[in-house]
C-alpha cells in the first residue's frame, strides 16, 4: 500500500513539474505575441497604407497580404454573407463563396 502511495506521489510531482514547464512556455509565447501585436499596432498607427501596398489595411482594420483585386473580392464576399445572399460561382475562376 505504501509503495502505491509513493508511486502516486512521484507521478503527481512529475505531472506538476511538467505542467509548470508547459505553462512557462505558454507564458513566454503569449508575451512574445503580445509584444509583436504592440509593435504592429504602433507601426500601423504611424504609417498610412499606400495604394498597391502588399500588406494593406482592409475595411475591417486588419492587415492583409491580399492583392487589391483579391481584397475587393473578399469584401464582396463578406458583404454578401452579411446580407445573407446566396452562394455565387465565379465561372471565370471557378471558386464558390461560403467555403462549399
Amino acid at each position: 500500500m505504501q509503495e502505491r502511495l509513493d508511486d502516486f506521489e512521484r507521478r503527481i510531482r512529475y505531472v506538476e513539474q511538467d505542467w509548470t514547464e508547459v505553462y512557462n512556455k505558454f507564458r513566454t509565447l503569449q508575451m512574445r505575441v503580445a509584444k509583436q501585436v504592440q509593435r504592429l499596432d504602433k507601426n500601423s498607427s504611424q504609417e498610412e497604407p499606400q495604394e498597391g501596398d502588399e500588406a494593406a489595411v482592409v475595411g475591417t482594420g486588419t492587415v492583409s497580404s491580399l492583392s487589391p483585386r483579391m481584397q475587393r473580392i473578399q469584401e464582396q464576399i463578406l458583404e454578401r454573407r452579411r446580407r445573407g445572399a446566396p452562394t455565387v460561382v465565379d465561372p471565370q475562376h471557378g471558386y464558390k463563396e461560403g467555403g462549399e
